[in-house]
């Protein structure tokens, strides 16, 4: 999934079939599972308990669950500390341990997660990659005219193009959430430069939020592409920083 990466070792289970971290600066760790080897019993053998809303969930939310605090943990314990499982706030958000800034996303049979001690926003955000007729039918949700006509200069198909876009605008929601406690509309942050090369871009708030996130506030992002998935990963010094 990423270019230079070393992999994490995997529980017995098959599971979890595949899982590693990226060698960046800011690493970002990521596991492959297979929902169809989910089983209940899993959650009390590795000391994750199902939480109570998910009780009735669907198969897929179960394992989307247990792969998202499986890897948790797996971070957690580079970071010192074991044993940690992730629990979340009323408004779902992941709590993490105190003085750690940290975001995960699934999409699908994946999961990628960031967790730092740096002092900085981190959103990160997987999409599967859209169908052209459902970027199509989300275009006007989801972009200005400035941002279409920027993507439409870019060497990509429109669906890997407005799956990008989405993915950015997520990370920017997840990096932001735990400073405002806002929500936001896609058009609230907009792409100012785009660089596929380098897998790089930013982009910029349309409306004051207040505590330090301004219109004048430029958001930095990477990007991972790939035919089927995109990663990205947003980063920004903590206001005050």
């Amino acid at each position: 999934m990423f270019p230079c990466q070393t992999p994490l070792a995997l529980p017995s289970s098959p599971f979890i079939r595949a899982a590693g971290i990226t060698l960046d600066s800011l690493p970002i760790a990521w596991c492959k599972f297979d929902q169809n080897q989910w089983h209940a019993e899993l959650h009390q053998h590795w000391q994750m308990p199902l939480s109570l809303a998910l009780q009735s969930a669907v198969t897929k939310r179960k394992a989307e669950h247990l792969a998202s605090r499986w890897l948790a943990q797996q971070r957690m314990a580079q970071l010192g500390l074991p044993d940690f499982v992730l629990r979340n706030a009323p408004d779902r958000s992941p709590l993490w341990p105190a003085g750690i800034q940290g975001s995960l996303s699934h999409s699908r049979d994946c999961v990628v997660l960031v967790a730092t001690t740096e002092s900085l926003c981190v959103g990160v955000d997987v999409e599967q990659m859209m169908s052209e007729e459902t970027a199509l039918e989300t275009a006007e949700l989801l972009m200005s005219a400035a941002e279409k006509q920027c993507l439409h200069h870019q060497p990509l198909t429109f669906a890997h193009a407005a799956t990008l876009l989405f993915s950015l605008k997520e990370s920017v929601y997840k990096a932001l959430w735990p400073q405002l406690h806002q929500p936001m509309d896609f058009v609230q942050a907009e792409i100012v430069d785009l660089d596929l090369n380098q897998g790089r871009a930013q982009l910029r708030l349309k409306q004051d939020f207040g505590k330090g996130f301004d219109q004048q506030t430029r958001l930095q992002a990477q990007f991972w592409l790939t035919e089927t998935r995109v990663v990205t990963l947003l980063t920004h010094p903590l206001p005050g920083q």
